[in-house]
């Protein structure tokens, strides 16, 4: 099944998707934290399956769901509830929920909620399923629905078991906007030309792959009039474009065959990444490609690492760009270059976090490495990398939530004068107060008191120093503001739990 995931509390939503991937066949297309968002991306994907808090912001899962049914929506609905709710969430009996989950969730409750909605959907399927309903089923359903998914497509759509069949698989992401709605328009305009072929289209949203499996009669001669008139109207017409799609095919004579024929175009189209195909891409293509061992690149992830620590936003551009002509140019395995791409987005988020806790959120909150994760092309895995290196070189993040304009001057005092051994009684000085009054204030303000987030302010610098700079330890204790280097080590291991040199030698 498809499902949509909409819940406020960001651990149920993320702790059910992963709980469904990980443990079911089933796919989660997306996750939304209001009705309304939900709603939108019920909208946009059409899943099977919403599983849907009641009480949200903006709009909450009773009023989502009465806009569902409505608009006569065709999907399964399942809602989410303590015991304080349930009385509230029997209203949405009315509008056609399914089942509901009390909270706190258990995992055997969630699987058996899956197989019962499951099961209700194949009984509906055998009645009012269309012959692509069932096809995605196929290839996307579990191995342990495999002979009823045959079974339907064979007795109730005309299917044979043995038969002429050829897939073609194309990924649209790489295509212009307008792309999908012209391979629309020209899919049905070939069904009626080719009246004799079972000719059936599935577009699946979240992964961006357009599907055409086309059963023929055993001289092939349509099939092959039907390959060459698609060709021409879905890769020939955009060849000489930028923006265009990738698209791979396969004959078969088994429908069983169809499930390890997606995976077999699976893997051709993530060839994508290194080649730049404007015709087929077919396995010959692929075998051609002979990629080199994979050597890591180390030197331009320790110029990455060092350009963050020592926030040095042109030397990270300029080290950002020498990962990816290395990794362009180094005509490697697609899966050593997308793990590359992973590892440097560890890299980069792991330094921010041990350094700059505010930049490191603000990257996690982007969002980017599914975008890296998912990349198809050169292209998408390239503007992906582009992008986790302009949050950081572009961001303006606030780095304290300070409302009171007193303790703002004090901690730019401390940033500018941090290396002089400054004290509490220096800087309500500067700021003409009292020190018991700096101190009541930076308690309220910042939840810390002045020489707690002094030490902190300074220890954060030294280990910035450690990482990015091969000065000796006695350098960074006067650097971090610290006249006696023993007294540094002796502070700098009660705070971080090693010695300096330790921890230089872990990082």
């Amino acid at each position: 099944m498809r499902i949509v995931i909409v819940e406020d509390e960001i651990k149920i939503r993320e702790g059910m998707g992963k709980l469904i991937e990980s443990q079911t066949d089933h796919i989660v297309l997306s996750e939304a934290a209001d009705g309304e968002e939900g709603l939108e991306m019920i909208l946009r994907f059409k899943p099977d399956l919403v599983i849907t808090d009641i009480r949200m912001p903006k709009m909450d899962g009773l009023e989502m769901i009465k806009e569902l049914s409505d608009r006569k929506m065709p999907v399964h609905v399942v809602i989410l509830t303590g015991y304080s709710e349930f009385d509230y969430a029997k209203k949405a009996i009315r509008y056609g929920v399914d089942d509901y989950l009390l909270k706190p969730l258990a995992v055997d409750d969630v699987k058996e909620m899956l197989d019962k909605i499951e099961e209700r959907i194949r009984k509906e399927q055998l009645t009012n399923g269309t012959p692509e309903l069932h096809i995605r089923n196929l290839i996307f359903g579990g191995d342990k629905l495999l002979e009823k998914n045959l079974s339907i497509l064979e007795d109730i759509c005309g299917f044979p078991r043995i038969g002429v069949y050829e897939l073609f698989e194309g990924y649209i992401g790489s295509a212009a906007v307008s792309y999908r709605e012209e391979m629309e328009q020209s899919v049905e305009s070939l069904k009626n030309k080719y009246c004799e072929l079972k000719i059936n289209y599935i577009y699946m949203e979240n992964l961006q792959k357009a599907y055409l499996l086309v059963q023929g009669n055993r001289d092939e001669a349509s099939l092959k009039t039907f390959e060459k008139s698609f060709y021409n109207r879905m890769i020939l017409t955009y060849q000489n474009k930028e923006e265009r799609a990738i698209w791979t095919k396969k004959q078969f004579q088994r429908l069983e065959e169809l499930k390890t024929t997606v995976l077999e175009l699976d893997r051709l189209l993530s060839y994508a990444l290194v080649l730049k195909s404007r015709e087929w891409l077919t396995a010959e293509d692929v075998e051609a490609y002979q990629p080199v061992p994979f050597e890591s690149p180390a030197e331009i992830y320790n110029r990455i690492r060092n350009a963050i620590c020592q926030g040095d936003k042109e030397g990270l551009k300029k080290g950002g760009e020498a990962f990816l002509i290395y990794m362009q140019q180094g005509h490697f395995e697609v899966e050593d270059i997308r793990r590359a791409f992973v590892k440097s987005y560890y890299l980069i988020g792991d330094t921010l976090q041990e350094i700059d806790r505010s930049l490191y959120n603000h990257l996690k909150a982007s969002n980017l490495l599914r975008n890296i994760e998912s990349a198809v092309t050169w292209h998408e895995l390239e503007n992906a990398y582009r992008d986790v290196i302009q949050v950081i070189t572009g961001a303006k993040v606030k780095r304290e939530d300070i409302s009171n304009y007193i303790i703002k001057r004090a901690i730019n005092y401390i940033r500018e004068h941090y290396q002089e051994g400054i004290t509490q009684e220096e800087v309500s000085r500067e700021l003409e107060i009292t020190p018991e009054y700096l101190s009541t204030l930076f308690n309220r303000e910042m939840g810390i008191n002045f020489s707690t987030f002094l030490k902190q302010f300074r220890m954060s610098h030294a280990k910035r120093l450690l990482k990015g700079t091969d000065m000796k330890i006695y350098e960074i204790a006067k650097a971090a503001g610290y006249s006696d280097p023993k007294y540094f080590q002796r502070v700098f291991k009660e705070e971080i739990g090693v010695s300096p040199g330790e921890y230089r030698q872990m990082n």
